[in-house]
């Protein structure tokens, strides 16, 4: 680490080459702009700097410090947060490596060390709901990232959080998202619904991510869109963006711009801890060392929607999203103003950088202690701001994700890509066992059996399965746990039919993957930090649908009967 604490726009390699946009979020739709000249933009990067610095220390002092205020302290804040792919085992692989955020949760916090999702589609979607409902997918009902339904005789592809309703603020012909998939309300509605002057604010690199941890309430909910390149929210939410939002966009933001290299900033001494840098089966074979420059990994260097795309799937962008969060705690009085308020984020850049190039890269310990220090400065910023007895922070991730396969071969474990050929010979044979037979249960029969035929299909359920009599194993539980009736995940609806690949395999376009009920994708970490809370580990069974009862417990805010979910002894 490069002596000393970092601010959140710590660049990772600077190119004065490359045009800052400075943009106004609603005046621009279609990320084309006038490129500064070299010699400009080159002027422009200092003061941007020393601009951004003011403006941070002045968003600082212009609000109450929470450690000077007296007679009151009751929570008056709560965070949740996800770091989107983070399952337990990378997580403690460079424990010894922390000293930041992930060091003070687990020296200060409550770690729940056998906590797993208790679903078997482990994806982005219903991770997220799962964490802020309290309730499995089968009863939430975001079974996945999307799914298929089917209205008038015809299968529909439905995003989880897409709504054609709506529309995004200044990007008008961008489709809008709502929560309106979700079944169940969240820890949001439930601090909304309890106190209607609760502020409820979530912010994302992810729009479902978002979406989902927010619950049903219409609160401030902002994600990053690279093709706006900044953060937008849907007319769901609001008609326009207010003051702060739009000073972010266009006076912060811009700061984070002046990065077009991604430069390792792990110290020589530890990169041996990660997996070697030069691995072909990185990042489709292509630029799989550091550093990472953009001009080199685009087609159009002076395109800025391709700056947006690159920036987008850099550790940067976590580094944006608490940045943003800073300035909506300090303009929103977030924790300062008597009521108990909600904060929820998610920072997805570790899920970005895992599937592109394995969780065990050096990319990824790049990124991870990049994180590790922006959220020691972030629980900082709250201990001034809010007061360090006066909120309180449920730590977790929406999955976790296998090791990429040919580096578990490595290992000496299972591991197996299924190619495009492997899937277009499994649709071959499915078209061909649905041609031969009769009925609807006929085919159904003859499918599975030519699935079954296939070395990587481990198991194929019936929808009947996951509805009647007790289940097989605990991998139909799962899958049961995974199913709501009309919606259903993966490529073959039509035959009412689920599949369990084996253990190991992956069959994404990416490097790898998650989404199977396995150990690597469901066991994430859970930890709680606040006042109260006893430190250390603790091996009791814990699921992630226990995070938001427990919260809502902390914070001394009602909670529905009959959740999946239940609040832990953490105190």
């Amino acid at each position: 680490m490069r002596g000393g604490p970092l601010p959140y726009w710590h660049n990772m390699g600077r190119n004065p080459k490359f045009p800052v946009p400075h943009r106004k979020p609603q005046s621009t739709v279609d990320g084309r702009q006038q490129a500064a000249t070299p010699d400009t933009e080159s002027n422009m990067l200092s003061t941007r700097v020393l601009l951004v610095a003011l403006a941070a220390i002045t968003l600082v002092s212009c609000y109450p410090s929470g450690e000077g205020m007296e007679g009151d302290e009751e929570v008056r804040l709560v965070v949740m947060m996800s770091l989107d792919q983070l399952p337990v085992y990378l997580f403690e692989r460079y424990d010894s490596l922390y000293s930041g955020g992930l060091r003070r949760l687990l020296d200060e916090g409550r770690s729940y060390t056998r906590a797993a999702h208790d679903h078997a589609l482990t994806l982005t979607s219903p991770g997220h709901a799962t964490l802020t409902t309290g309730l499995t997918p089968s009863r939430h009902g975001v079974v996945a990232n999307s799914w298929w339904e089917e209205v008038d005789g015809e299968w529909r592809n439905v995003g989880s959080v897409h709504d054609t309703a709506e529309a995004i603020v200044g990007l008008a012909e961008v489709t809008g998202r709502s929560p309106r998939n979700l079944l169940a309300p969240g820890l949001g509605d439930w601090i909304a619904q309890n106190d209607p002057d609760a502020q409820v604010v979530t912010i994302s690199a992810k729009p479902t991510a978002a979406v989902l941890m927010t619950g049903q309430v219409r609160g401030h909910v902002y994600w990053y869109d690279y093709r706006a390149g900044h953060f937008v929210t849907s007319t769901y939410y609001a008609d326009a963006y207010p003051d702060w939002a739009e000073r972010f966009n266009t006076r912060v933001l811009p700061e984070f711009y002046a990065d077009s290299i991604w430069e390792c900033d792990v110290p020589p001494a530890l990169r041996g801890l990660a997996r070697r840098d030069a691995a072909d089966y990185e990042n489709w074979g292509e630029h799989t060392t550091f550093p990472h420059r953009f001009l080199e990994e685009v087609d159009d260097p002076r395109d800025p929607s391709q700056f947006y795309s690159w920036w987008d799937n850099t550790p940067l962008l976590d580094l944006a999203t608490l940045a943003f969060a800073t300035e909506a705690v300090s303009s929103l009085s977030l924790g300062q103003r008597g009521s108990v308020d909600f904060l929820a984020l998610s920072l997805s850049q570790l899920d970005r950088v895992g599937h592109r190039f394995g969780p065990i890269s050096l990319e990824q310990l790049d990124a991870i202690l990049r994180l590790d220090r922006a959220l020691g400065e972030f629980f900082e910023f709250l201990d001034r701001t809010v007061g360090r007895d006066r909120y309180v922070v449920g730590v977790s991730s929406d999955h976790g994700v296998l090791r990429i396969p040919a580096y578990r071969v490595e290992l000496g474990l299972p591991g197996l890509h299924i190619t495009r050929e492997d899937w277009r010979a499994v649709q071959r044979r499915v078209a061909e066992a649905a041609a031969t037979a009769g009925s609807a249960i006929e085919q159904q029969a003859a499918v599975a059996g030519a699935l079954e035929e296939f070395d990587f299909v481990a198991d194929v359920m019936t929808l009947e399965e996951l509805v009647d009599g007790e289940p097989a194993d605990s991998f139909v539980a799962l899958y049961r746990r995974s199913y709501y009736p009309g919606r259903l995940a993966g490529g073959l609806p039509r035959y009412g039919l689920v599949v369990r690949t084996i253990e190991g395999a992956h069959g994404d376009s990416d490097m790898t993957t998650h989404g199977s009920p396995y150990h690597y994708d469901r066991h994430v970490p859970l930890i709680f930090l606040g006042p109260g809370i006893v430190p250390g580990s603790s091996e009791e069974a814990a699921r992630t649908v226990d995070m938001a009862p427990t919260l809502a417990e902390l914070a001394g805010v009602p909670y529905p009967d009959g959740l999946d979910g239940r609040p832990l002894e953490v105190r």
